[in-house]
């Protein structure tokens, strides 16, 4: 273990004081989806569920790439922090602009989505809530990813897992004592969020840019966080084309438990996003510098130490996951065999790098984008089948399956490109 430690010193450091962040995060993530299921009941867990994820996907769609590409532009430019503000000034005017189109599809069209497509006419007002706060879930995605740009990583994980959260649970509790239930779980999200951006608004802008500042065109801006949009956009799909095909096939209860299953695995993914986090931003320094020594040193470093610290995760939760599971609720203890093909697929993607930021930040941003798709395309028919057939345990055999056909893409697409494997 000491030898481990001096050889990735400097990224284990960065990774403890990253991870110390994101545990106290988990925990209060974990509270939440504990509150919301003993306040409001496993079905409207099962709804809160659902639109969450439809309004990070739509968060996603609308943002339009541009999070990883200020990543991107700030690293390989290697911008001050003035210009870098400046390029997120940006970034707002266009996502914010996009925002308008959901806005009204989602305003518009809430009794026909709520009534004809999920067939649920508690929907409605969920959708009422997201269509009027997708502005703002754009606003704190554009933000968090700026922090990870400009490498201030504790505005980052405060922004990302602590004050939300914090915020969430306070709401939680407040709307439970009023005696309001399902809609206003997503009011307390959304209202979380919203608090949480203006925070950021002026931890951000607490100096004036300087309008002399030149940095990326619009025009070009665009054309950089095109591929970026599309992958991203499918790669978040991977993960919630599951849960929103479960909530057209199957009933409240079955996707409450699926998404308690669900919640569970992401535990080990924890590990992968937290040193991601602090790797991302330097391949794009290093490979903008054409550092391919340094950049394959750190992308391998980056790997061996996401693969040690999960496989103990992993194994704890093959063992335990039915007590696990207990802990949320009874009626989730019969999604064990789920929880167990999860995580699997979670140790498929530690043991292979973390391929998809790797592509993106070294210009192959264009090859994921096809990787995503045909992953995209795949994971919906196989979905649709399995669902049909097994089920939530069909939804996480989809899963697994899409999981191990991306990993191996990348893996294959990062040899051939840079000349190395990313494999554990």
């Amino acid at each position: 273990m000491n030898l481990i430690y001096k050889k990735h010193k400097n990224l284990i450091v960065s990774f403890v004081k990253n991870m110390q962040f994101r545990i106290f995060g988990l925990g209060i993530s974990f509270l939440i989806v504990l509150l919301i299921n003993r306040f409001f009941g496993v079905a409207v867990f099962g709804e809160y569920s659902l639109i969450v994820t439809i309004s990070q996907i739509c968060s996603l769609f609308v943002s339009f790439g541009i999070p990883n590409t200020l990543i991107k532009i700030i690293g390989n430019r290697n911008y001050d922090y003035p210009a870098a503000k400046k390029l997120l000034i940006k970034s707002f005017k266009i996502t914010l602009l996009f925002a308008l189109i959901p806005m009204l599809i989602f305003y518009f069209g809430r009794h026909f989505l709520s009534n004809s497509i999920f067939k649920n006419a508690g929907l409605d007002s969920y959708f009422l809530v997201f269509a009027v706060a997708i502005p703002i879930f754009v606003a704190h995605e554009i933000f968090v990813y700026f922090f990870i740009a400009t490498k201030n990583f504790l505005k980052f994980n405060l922004f990302m897992f602590v004050v939300p959260n914090v915020l969430l649970i306070v709401f939680l509790v407040l709307f439970h004592f009023l005696g309001k239930g399902q809609y206003f779980t997503f009011l307390a999200f959304s209202l979380a969020i919203f608090f949480t951006v203006i925070i950021e608004i002026f931890t951000v802008f607490e100096w004036k840019s300087k309008d002399s500042i030149e940095v990326q065109s619009t025009k070009m801006l665009l054309k950089t966080a095109s591929p970026f949009f599309l992958s991203g956009f499918l790669m978040y799909l991977l993960n919630g084309t599951s849960i929103i095909i479960l909530g057209l096939m199957v009933d409240e209860k079955q996707l409450g438990i699926y998404n308690i299953a669900f919640k569970v695995a992401n535990l080990g993914l924890l590990i992968i996003v937290s040193i991601s986090t602090i790797t991302t931003p330097k391949i794009a320094q290093l490979f903008g510098e054409n550092n391919f020594i340094e950049l394959k040193k750190t992308i391998q470093n980056a790997t061996k130490l996401i693969s040690i610290l999960t496989i103990p995760l992993v194994l704890t939760v093959l063992i335990f996951n039915q007590a696990i599971l207990s802990f949320f609720s009874s009626e989730a203890v019969i999604g064990g065999n789920v929880l167990i093909v999860l995580i699997l697929g979670v140790l498929i993607n530690a043991m292979s790098g973390n391929g998809d930021q790797i592509l993106n930040m070294t210009n192959n941003q264009d090859i994921l984008r096809n990787i995503t798709l045909v992953c995209f395309i795949s994971n919906v028919l196989i979905s649709v089948i399995f669902i049909s057939f097994y089920g939530i345990l069909g939804a996480a055999f989809a899963s697994l399956f899409t999981n191990i056909l991306l990993n191996f893409l990348c893996v294959y697409y990062i040899k051939k490109k840079l000349g190395f494997y990313t494999l554990f």
